[in-house]
């Protein structure tokens, strides 16, 4: 196979065929796409720049077949038994995903998630390698050329996080099935072996870092910036088990996100105006990626019954309660308005999004909120501490307060009180989590690996008890597609049990 040097300019995109989608079965030495420019001169401005930089963005539009998108958002969440498979979704992949025993050889989708996160990974290598070697005169806007390079940096530590938690131990620091991290173009065939997991976080904590320190400080929530680098290395640090160092992160973001980064009043509000592009604007978000208006291939559709609808086991989830002394509390009361009987294909559809259900084009999928740096503050605190610290319980009874729940020491949807045992607190954020975070990229089915593992894998709480047939630890991650081994030569180690 010989070098790869072209980056692809269409729909403004600086993607580089990638050695992880493992489709490259032609010699290149004499292809040139259409659509494309030489890699060495396609970033020559800040313009050029920042065309690169918007297709770095770009790989993250959903598609309606063929692209990782939305379909890695929605995997998860039919792993998790929250979601069922939908009317299109009967094949043995989705089958397996359900059944919690993932294909590893002809598993198309799985191919298109791997392929697709390395993809945006690529993208922003192109981009940071030719950015980086541009003289600063080149730019016009002062301190640009720092911040093109620090969004670029955040998004490539989102996509090795999402390769991590998907086909990684992400959960065992020392394991040595982290991913292959990638921090520089695909040029060539070369296919190195995968990281380790501490090796990984590594390298995703680095590039966060500097997001931090140069991104901007807000462009528009469709653009990353350094309140939610803090955030997502907030959450980084919790899946790493460093959950001091967590804490001090969210409570930077709390307290310093100013009007722009905090909480909506009302939790519905956030999700409701599908018909204006205010619902871009909402101080709940850190970051996310907007909908293609008027396609038809918005992600609603894909919860709305075609991939996956929202299941029954979700709905008696946060219906449940815990005794706390005298009290019978309830999970949730307040959010579940936004999921609707599908009378068209079973299950529920959420009004989080647009779909043939919902009215309006305007649609944005929450790479993260807010409301997760609260619950993330309430389980790293009380982890870090091994107790219920005050501002443990303040951070998620204040997500429950803006939900609707009240403080009278009666039974319903109450906020907890302080005489809730470690345990029982440690329940009540993953349920906070389900009712709060439920549809928005699958967080939730890896907080149930997560507090797995932390009480040893088939001991105390078991993925097993939401989800019967997740019996199998090393299936809770899906496989590294065995095209992609076979054709990097088997240098890549497969996951155990595949």
């Amino acid at each position: 196979m010989k070098n790869l040097k072209y980056i692809y300019i269409g729909l403004v995109s600086a993607a580089l065929f990638t050695t992880a989608s493992c489709q490259l079965t032609e010699d290149l030495e004499d292809y040139k796409p259409p659509y494309a420019l030489e890699a060495d001169t396609a970033i020559n401005s800040e313009s050029s720049a920042e065309l690169a930089l918007t297709g770095a963005y770009a790989a993250f539009r959903q598609k309606s077949s063929g692209g990782a998108f939305p379909i890695f958002y929605l995997m998860a969440d039919i792993m998790s038994g929250y979601s069922n498979n939908g009317q299109y979704s009967t094949g043995p992949e989705p089958v397996g995903w359900a059944t919690n025993n993932p294909l590893a050889t002809g598993a198309r989708d799985t191919q298109y998630i791997y392929g697709g996160l390395y993809d945006l990974i690529n993208r922003t290598n192109w981009l940071i390698e030719k950015v980086s070697a541009l003289d600063d005169k080149v730019f016009t806007t002062p301190g640009r050329k720092a911040e093109i390079l620090a969004e670029a940096k955040i998004l490539r530590a989102l996509g090795h996080f999402y390769l991590l938690r998907t086909f990684g131990q992400f959960y065992d620091v020392n394991s040595e099935y982290g991913i292959l991290v990638r921090t520089k173009p695909v040029k060539n065939a070369e296919i190195s072996p995968r990281n380790t997991v501490a090796e990984t976080y590594t390298a995703i904590i680095a590039d966060l870092d500097e997001g931090i320190a140069n991104a901007p400080d807000l462009r528009s929530k469709k653009y990353t910036n350094k309140t939610f680098a803090k955030g997502l290395k907030a959450r980084v640090l919790l899946y790493k088990g460093d959950y001091a160092n967590a804490v001090t992160l969210c409570q930077d973001v709390i307290a310093n996100g100013g009007s722009n980064f905090k909480l909506e009043p009302t939790y519905g509000a956030i999700f409701d105006d599908h018909d204006s592009a205010a619902i871009f604007t909402s101080s709940e978000i850190l970051f996310g990626t907007a909908g293609v208006s008027n396609e038809g291939i918005g992600i609603g559709n894909f919860y709305g019954g075609f991939s996956a609808n929202i299941s029954q086991v979700y709905k008696d989830a946060i219906a449940g309660s815990m005794t706390v002394g005298a009290q019978n509390i309830t999970y949730d009361a307040g959010r579940t308005s936004i999921f609707i009987t599908n009378v068209s294909y079973g299950g529920y559809y959420t009004t989080k999004y647009t779909s043939n259900f919902i009215t309006g084009t305007n649609e944005l999928f929450y790479h993260m909120r807010i409301a997760e740096v609260y619950l993330i503050l309430a389980e790293a605190s009380a982890r870090a501490n091994n107790a219920v610290t005050p501002e443990a319980l303040q951070a998620i009874n204040t997500i429950r307060t803006r939900a609707g729940a009240v403080t009278t020491g009666g039974n319903g949807f109450e906020t907890y009180p302080n005489t809730i045992s470690l345990s029982q607190f440690l329940t009540a954020v993953r349920y906070e989590k389900l009712a709060e975070l439920y549809a928005e990229g699958g967080e939730t089915w890896y907080d149930l690996i997560r507090y797995d593992y932390a009480d040893g894998f088939g001991s105390g709480f078991k993925v097993s008890d939401v989800k019967a047939s997740a019996t199998n630890s090393d299936k809770f991650i899906l496989p590294i597609p065995t095209e992609s081994i076979d054709a990097g030569n088997r240098v890549i180690k497969q996951n155990p049990s595949y």
